[in-house]
C-alpha cells in the first residue's frame, strides 16, 4: 500500500526487508553515522560571543535549525544547494551565516565569523560517529554486504569520514556538492548505484530523513530504512530503526 505525504511525495507501508538479493547498503552521513560535538548550537554561540554580544548554545540552536530550513526552501529540491549561489560552497555557508545573524540580531561581522566558523567545522576532533557505526558496518562487511555513503554534504565530507577511520569501509562515497545534486533526486542515487555496477532492487539505503533520504531512495527504487534515534516518527509509515545496529536483524 502506498500514500502520499504532504509534500506530495509517495511513502510506501513498510514491508518485511527482503533479504534473498540484497547486495548493498548505502547509508547517509550526518544523523545516522556520524554527529557533531560539540554542537552545531554550541560552536556558533562560541564563535558569536567571541565577536560580538554573548549568546547561549540554547538561544542559538533553534535559530540555527531555522535559519538551516529557510536556506534550503530557497534551493531547488533536488539541485546541489551548495552550488545553488554564486561563488560557490563558501558563498553559500556565507549567506548561511549572515542568515542567522540577522535572525538573531547580532552584531558580530559576517566575514570573520564565517572564517572562524568554516575552520572550526573542518576540525576533525569535532566529529563523531555513533557508538554502533563501526561495529555495525564491519558486521555487514563481513557477511559480504557492500556499502556505500550517499549524503548531501559539502566538499568537507570525505576528509571528515577519513579522519574518523571509516571511510575505507565504504566502496564509493557520493557527496551532493562533487555531484550538483543531491537527495532527494533519484539521480543522486542512480550515479551511486552506476558506480558499483549494482541494481537498485539489490540495494537499501539508510538515512534519518523522511523526505531525502526514505522517500528519495523509495521513488529511487531503493529500499529504505529511516533511523529515527528520538521516536520523532513513532507510528508513521515508515520502516524505522532507533539504532544502526538494528540493521543487521533487518537483513538477516
Amino acid at each position: 500500500m502506498v500514500k502520499a505525504d504532504g509534500l506530495g511525495n509517495v511513502i510506501r507501508y513498510p514491508s518485511p526487508m527482503t533479504t534473498n538479493h540484497l547486495a548493498a547498503i548505502t547509508f547517509d552521513a550526518g544523523g545516522t553515522m556520524i554527529y557533531c560535538d560539540p554542537s552545531p548550537g554550541e560552536l556558533y554561540a562560541h564563535h558569536l560571543s567571541r565577536l560580538g554580544r554573548p549568546v547561549q548554545a540554547d538561544e542559538v540552536g533553534p535559530i540555527f535549525r531555522d535559519a538551516w530550513a529557510a536556506m534550503q526552501r530557497r534551493s531547488v529540491p533536488g539541485q546541489d544547494r551548495y552550488n545553488s549561489i554564486a561563488g560557490g560552497e563558501l558563498a553559500w555557508w556565507g549567506a548561511f551565516v549572515r542568515e542567522v545573524l540577522s535572525r538573531l540580531d547580532h552584531d558580530a561581522p559576517w566575514e570573520p565569523l564565517l572564517e572562524d566558523l568554516y575552520a572550526a567545522f573542518c576540525e576533525a576532533s569535532i566529529w563523531k560517529v555513533f557508538p554502533e557505526t563501526m561495529s555495525t558496518l564491519e558486521a555487514l562487511a563481513g557477511r559480504g554486504v557492500r556499502l556505500a555513503v550517499i549524503s548531501n554534504w559539502d566538499r568537507r565530507l570525505p576528509d571528515i569520514l577519513r579522519s574518523l577511520h571509516i571511510s575505507e569501509i565504504f566502496e564509493t562515497v557520493t557527496v551532493s556538492s562533487h555531484e550538483g545534486v543531491e537527495k532527494p533526486s533519484s539521480e543522486i542515487f542512480r550515479r551511486t548505484l552506476e558506480r558499483m555496477e549494482i541494481s537498485a532492487e539489490e540495494t537499501i539505503h539508510v538515512g534519518d530523513s523522511p523526505l531525502e533520504d526514505y522517500s528519495g531512495a523509495e521513488n529511487a527504487g531503493l529500499g529504505a530504512a529511516l533511523i529515527d534515534r528520538h521516536e520523532l516518527f513513532v507510528g508513521e509509515l515508515y520502516r524505522r530503526i532507533s539504532s544502526l545496529s538494528e540493521i543487521l536483524d533487518l537483513v538477516g
